[in-house]
């Protein structure tokens, strides 16, 4: 049985510091990964897309591995939190090497960036996966779930802001350059910053005790609880759409800006945008969380990302950066609900498997639920790669009209699909705040009654 703890604003804080970490990395990898292999590197389109694709499958291994390894881990500072610290060396330095130009060519290169992409993803779910099951360990309150997540968005894509502001103007202080080595020296300070924050976190967050921890799970018993438990299910294909629409959507970006608006500098102008109106909104989407339930709040985010991504398409004054900028927050607007509502959400999943199996293993549920994650970025940046082939793309070159279009219609019209396969997920989203919190009292009744039995 866990027992209640008031959570402080410096554990909604350093929780969320953790996330800004995080997202130093992976949004790095999400925004930049893509244009490096093919603009910087020189490797097709369609093979830098399926080296995404391929590191897919290793997380397929990796993550629920992590999530089974972490619920057995014992420490005198907990299950999750030590991870902070175990992957954070290793993940900025396998950060640093994902932009390094080897001087490869061929087969030599494509081993290259494809090993250090999976060291890098292996490292990220080392960290990431401990890290993202705190959340419901921290409280078992839906609410202050909802909280904890909203703090993790709002730090998350402030760090992600960082990535695609900084990221640039560092280049252009210090004289870095993107063809030489430029990404990879920006890593460095990143990483640095992210190590600190790691420390942070773990010294400002914390793990209620759990009486359902001393059980011994067996896999049969895991996937027993998996198949009962449907609105986790329905999570994994929510954010599997929703990851694959969003990693599309920026990594489309830098080539819209690139060859579309010939403006490849005003990239992070937008990106700031885009980040500053999600980060903005957050709270908005909180207190709808609050007033109209999690399921709600995640479709009001997704109909405002279905308008703008289709008046983006039609938009007749599109060429002028303005407007340009107003339809990337408008859509970071929904992006941020989106991600806000799938941290949401998760959590309580947990309960939700317990109550129905008897089994309780929450880093299983988030290792899960962050490869689905990883296989929609991998699948998206896949399905870019071949639809850039297909129209033809050529790095550093004049791009054809059919180029242009097909750019021009990949990055105004992606979020709004991913949003309304979405939509159809979870109109019919089972657990409301009412049924868990209904879940959890049965949950605390049944654990009591268990430990009176034991003085009978």
């Amino acid at each position: 049985m866990k027992l209640s703890k008031q959570l402080k604003i410096s554990n909604y804080i350093g929780f969320g510091l953790g996330d800004f970490a995080f997202n130093l990395f992976f949004q790095g990898a999400t925004l930049f990964l893509l244009f490096f292999y093919t603009d910087i590197l020189g490797i097709e389109a369609a093979i830098a897309g399926s080296i995404f694709l391929v590191a897919t499958v290793w997380d397929a291994i990796s993550d629920p591995l992590m999530g089974y390894l972490a619920g057995r881990f014992h420490s005198r500072w907990g299950r999750y939190r030590p991870f902070l610290l175990i992957a954070a060396i290793p993940l900025g330095l396998s950060y640093l090497f994902l932009f390094y130009d080897p001087g490869l060519s061929g087969s030599s290169l494509i081993i290259w960036v494809a090993g250090l992409q999976i060291l890098f993803r292996t490292f990220f779910t080392m960290g990431n996966i401990p890290y993202s099951s705190l959340s419901s360990e921290m409280t078992i309150d839906s609410y202050e779930r909802s909280r904890l997540a909203a703090y993790r968005m709002f730090l998350g894509y402030a760090g992600a802001l960082s990535v695609s502001y900084f990221t640039g103007a560092l280049m252009g202080r210090m004289g870095w350059t993107a063809t030489n080595n430029g990404y990879f020296y920006v890593g460095m300070v990143f990483s640095v910053v992210a190590a600190m924050l790691f420390a942070i976190t773990f010294w400002t967050t914390f793990e209620l005790p759990n009486a359902a921890q001393s059980k011994k799970i067996t896999f049969s018993n895991i996937g027993r609880m998996l198949r009962q438990n449907s609105p986790f299910l329905r999570l994994c294909a929510f954010v599997l759409f929703g990851m694959a629409g969003v990693v599309m959507f920026y990594q489309s970006l830098t080539y819209y800006f690139k060859y579309n608006l010939n403006r490849e500098s005003a990239l992070g102008t937008g990106m700031l945008y885009l980040f500053l109106t999600l980060m903005i909104t957050l709270p908005l989407w909180l207190w709808l969380n609050g007033k109209v339930g999690k399921r709600n709040t995640l479709l009001m985010g997704c109909f405002l990302t279905v308008l703008a991504s289709f008046t983006f398409f039609i938009n007749p004054l599109i060429p002028r950066l303005e407007w340009v900028f107003l339809h990337m927050a408008l859509i970071g607007s929904g992006i941020g609900c989106m991600g806000f509502s799938f941290w949401a959400m998760l959590p309580d999943t947990v309960e939700y498997g317990e109550w129905k199996s008897g089994v309780r293993r929450e880093a299983v549920l988030f290792g899960l639920g962050l490869f689905f994650l990883k296989m929609g970025l991998g699948i998206g940046s896949f399905i870019l790669g071949l639809v850039l082939q297909w129209l033809g793309y050529v790095p550093n070159s004049a791009q054809t009209m059919m180029t242009i279009d097909g750019i021009h219609s990949v990055t105004t019209l992606v979020m709004g699909f991913a949003a309304m396969a979405i939509i159809l997920l979870m109109v019919r989203y089972p657990l409301t705040t009412e049924l868990h919190g209904k879940i959890v009292d049965e949950l605390a009744n049944s654990d009591v009654q268990q430990s009176l039995s034991r003085f009978r």
